[in-house]
């Protein structure tokens, strides 16, 4: 896997977004609209992310809970640049 970084999710929000918290070590925030049930945040997120930066998304540990670390089979640069252009898609 290229880079793995942490992500702290908040499910049940009205609106899907994710945020850059800290570029070292890497770290997002995210807000996912799916219930936190059954697994359906967690694959609305890794979905919603593949999507978001065409690459592979997979969750390394963090399966149930609000903090994750993540992995996605892409450069670092790449990831960053991705959220950057997200971010600014969203104002």
């Amino acid at each position: 896997m290229g880079t793995a970084f942490e992500l702290r999710a908040s499910a049940g929000k009205r609106n899907f977004s994710v945020s850059l918290v800290s570029e070292n070590p890497l770290a997002l925030r995210a807000a996912i609209p799916a219930q936190p049930e059954k697994g359906h945040a967690n694959r609305e997120l890794l979905s919603r992310l593949e999507k978001m930066l065409g690459c592979s998304v997979q969750i390394l540990s963090g399966h149930t809970g609000r903090k994750k670390t993540l992995a996605a089979d892409c450069s670092r640069e790449h990831l960053l640049k991705s959220i950057a252009e997200y971010s600014a898609k969203q104002r």
